[in-house]
């Protein structure tokens, strides 16, 4: 490690956006191995100026390329990991986010409103589905401003990020070597992706992430292969909807309801395929097999010219948007009458709080109000408004556009969505049939919301109290 110094350019404001400063003693970065270098980071109650002390951290990190195609990005993502003097590895706070060591420095690019990953994490959070919390940053790198950045925790196991159990290397028995596992569907030959193994079914390769492939034994990988195997053999079954004995003793299914609800509403091109985690914690915890967390969504909300994910309307999961496969009990999940139920039931819970228009314009509202004037900066170092820049399908002049263009794609998406999700408590209008079927269908989705007390009708626009359903039942068994 070397002694740290910094010449600071000349030509920047102050910003109200926390700033990050890296050097790594002129050493170009690498796409692996990382390298040596130093951080520092000014977040003050006001303003930042890069004269001003560093007081978020002061130390030294290790810093890599990252991502896929982002790579060869003029804006270029990073890996950090925060280190002590002796380069080992150093569990800290940046920016009020929970210690750990791994980081990521996420570097908006083909997504022009700069908002697009911040703000799908932002919502799987609210749903209280775990993803990467993140900050929005200004960088220097080597004395030369970089743009908006967005800091973000790299996905893994801590009890913070991924809340699973550890698994270490002498745990090959017992409960001990039911959990924690998380895999990823990937590219194989991509960053962490160097190990893995492939379905027994359908072909598709799932990755290691943890524990990594160089520290997994050879028990601990035949075991979540072997579970792996089982549930797809379920899944292969004509009868893996049955409610006793089908798929859904084996998975977390409200998490499969939530993930596959963030990928279908902002139409992710990657969905299901790429940069999708699944994961699973100890038996004596909860063995099943869980969706998420999500990531990567920087294509999503219409910002992509192929696979017709332009398009508004049209689910995921029934057509091929890419030629990458997917593993085919994705579509077996969403064709199960019960989990639609149960999508139908949460998309609907959702649109009257976290998801409604009122709530996804004041939340677009507050994360452009925090960039502030870092949007400008951001482009007039990086002049690409009216530019295009893969895989853009609408190519905008100002920032403004960029907005209002992912405002109203969002909204007509919700629109869609709403006109596709019926509700499952069908016709209390008089000119339909309700059977008991339906009825205990209804009770179900209560009790999977915790909502006791009313169950709002988008038919009536009114609210159904528990017992008058308990009522509807009482009539049905009378008649």
């Amino acid at each position: 490690f070397f002694v740290f110094s910094f010449v600071y350019p000349q030509d920047f404001e102050n910003s109200s956006l926390p700033l990050i400063v890296i050097d790594t003693y002129g050493v170009e970065i690498p796409d692996e191995p990382r390298i040596p270098a130093y951080m520092g980071i000014i977040k003050n109650e006001g303003m930042n100026n890069y004269h001003d002390e560093f007081n978020d951290y002061d130390g030294h990190i290790t810093i890599e390329l990252r991502g896929n195609s982002s790579q060869f990005n003029p804006k270029k993502p990073y890996r950090i990991e925060t280190v002590d003097s002796q380069g080992n590895n150093n569990n800290v706070s940046l920016l009020g986010m929970p210690e750990e060591n791994d980081w990521v420095l996420y570097a908006p690019w083909q997504d022009k409103t700069l908002i697009r990953n911040v703000l799908i994490y932002h919502l799987s959070n609210q749903m209280g589905r775990y993803a990467s919390r993140t900050k929005f940053c200004e960088l220097f790198l080597n004395g030369e401003y970089r743009g908006v950045y967005v800091l973000m925790e790299k996905l893994k196991r801590d009890n913070n990020r991924i809340d699973i159990s550890t698994l270490n290397e002498n745990e090959v028995s017992g409960d001990d070597l039911t959990g924690g596992y998380i895999l990823k569907f990937d590219w194989a030959w991509t960053g962490d992706n160097n190990g893995g193994f492939h379905s027994v079914i359908d072909g598709m390769y799932y990755n290691y992430h943890y524990p990594k492939p160089d520290e997994i034994t050879e028990v601990q990988e035949d075991y979540i292969q072997n579970f792996i195997y089982s549930f797809e053999s379920l899944m292969d079954e004509y009868d893996y909807d049955d409610i006793d004995n089908g798929y859904s003793n084996l998975t977390n299914i409200p998490s499969f309801v939530d993930f596959i609800m963030l990928q279908e509403f902002a139409k992710n091109v990657d969905a299901y395929r790429l940069s999708s985690y699944i994961y699973k914690d100890k038996n004596s915890i909860d063995g099943r097999l869980t969706a998420g967390p999500i990531w990567d969504f920087n294509h999503g909300f219409g910002n992509c010219d192929y696979g017709w994910t332009w398009e508004p309307e049209n689910w995921l999961l029934e057509y091929e948007p890419t030629d990458d496969p997917i593993s085919f009990w994705w579509e077996r999940i969403w064709e199960d009458e019960y989990f639609q139920s149960l999508f139908n039931s949460r998309w609907h819970e959702l649109r009257q709080s976290l998801l409604s228009n009122e709530n996804l314009e004041l939340t677009i509202e507050n994360l452009i109000l925090e960039l502030g004037e870092s949007i400008e900066d951001n482009f007039i170092r990086w002049p690409i408004l009216d530019e295009y820049v893969w895989p853009n399908y609408h190519v905008f002049g100002t920032y403004e556009e960029e907005v209002d263009y992912l405002k109203n794609w969002i909204f007509d998406r919700a629109e869609w969505m709403d006109s596709q999700v019926q509700f499952i408590l069908g016709d209390l209008n008089g000119d339909g049939i309700v059977n008991i079927l339906d009825v205990i269908q209804t009770i179900n989705i209560i009790l999977y919301n915790g909502n006791y007390n009313h169950l709002a009708d988008i038919n009536m626009d009114e609210y159904i109290n528990i017992l008058d359903i308990v009522q509807l039942i009482d009539i049905i068994l009378n008649q």
